[in-house]
């Protein structure tokens, strides 16, 4: 298969297939929705596809990469071409940006027959975003391609969703994923690294270009320390601090999950916190599950505030976790 994404990340590659013949043989719907947890490749695969829809000439089901329509593309100036994204990570799209969307679909194409709409993730939309989309999607223009893509598509209004064709992407094999791991670095624990990445090869590598594992192995080494007493509280807090919150409060929430597994008898190999598998089934034994679920709510309310416009703060969230952490391990919040 010639196509680029099809090559490097090839458990995609059957979904490349389908939507480039589909486009070839002008099937394609006019709004492609892919889901599948983050770092699959899904966004790389749209950009790509998108490219393959301006082409001017498109061979072997791939953009040909030489054309004027590619070379605007490359250089990321293409004017048919609309990327709708949060303006900062982690946060919104607005409705102002989802309201350039019906401007650009009202106007004609400039290089070419197609424009192409890429949005994502979708779940990142509003609720005001999301109503303002469904006037493109259900009034499509027949020169505008809309594809989107969603990390977590059960957030998604069903209105989007039923003016969409589907695509599920998903986590490819244990072993295919690391196996392509292993090509792509020479890390010495990449078996970790995917397993906190949930199997995902893409977040595998981003984990460790931003050196995201090695927090994490410090924020287990971390744990353990404060439990035993060996770790002052307020310099913890302090290292913890310069990290992205996101992280710390993701390890907060798999720590719990890994709880209410072991509450339901699953297998170690399931838990996602292996490292810190003695806390979790320390607390399994000695807590109650209405303790955990109200954790666990609280948690998911602060990471939807994170994510909204609230701006809620990130380093008393953490400290809160880790007082009910050690409170439900039996340990003094501040001890130290």
């Amino acid at each position: 298969m010639s196509a680029k994404v099809a090559q490097a990340l090839p458990w995609l590659a059957p979904i490349w297939q389908r939507l480039s013949s589909q486009a070839v043989e002008r099937r394609l719907s006019h709004a492609i929705l892919l889901l599948g947890q983050e770092g699959l490749g899904k966004r790389v695969l749209l950009r790509e596809f998108s490219q393959q829809l301006l082409c001017l000439h498109v061979t072997d089901n791939a953009p040909c990469g030489a054309c004027g329509s590619c070379h605007l593309f490359n250089a990321g100036s293409h004017p048919d071409l609309l990327m709708v994204e949060p303006e900062e990570a982690g946060k919104q799209i607005k409705i102002e940006q989802i309201r350039k969307i019906t401007d650009f679909v009202n106007t004609t194409a400039q290089r070419a027959n197609n424009k192409v709409v890429l949005l994502g993730p979708a779940e990142a939309m509003n609720i005001n975003a999301a109503n303002a989309l469904l006037k493109s999607l259900e009034e499509p223009s027949s020169q505008t391609t809309l594809l989107l893509y969603s990390h977590q598509p059960s957030s998604l209004l069903a209105t989007i969703k039923s003016r969409c064709q589907l695509y599920a992407v998903y986590t490819p094999p244990w072993q295919q994923a690391l196996n392509w791991l292993q090509q792509n670095s020479e890390h010495e624990s990449l078996q970790s690294i995917l397993r906190l990445a949930k199997g995902a090869p893409l977040k595998a590598i981003n984990l460790l270009e931003q050196e995201i594992h090695v927090q994490y192995m410090q924020f287990c080494q971390d744990m353990f320390d404060l439990q035993q007493s060996k770790a002052n509280w307020s310099a913890t807090l302090n290292k913890w601090k310069a990290w992205d919150s996101h992280w710390v409060m993701m390890w907060f929430y798999e720590l719990i999950l890994d709880v209410q597994k072991t509450q339901a008898g699953l297998p170690s190999e399931s838990l996602a916190m292996q490292e810190l598998q003695s806390q979790s089934a320390q607390v399994a034994r000695g807590s109650q599950y209405a303790q955990l679920q109200s954790m666990h709510e609280r948690l998911l309310d602060s990471q939807k505030a994170q994510q909204g416009q609230s701006n809620p703060n990130p380093v008393l969230i953490i400290e809160t976790l880790l007082i009910d952490w050690l409170s439900l391990l039996g340990q003094s919040g501040r001890s130290t």
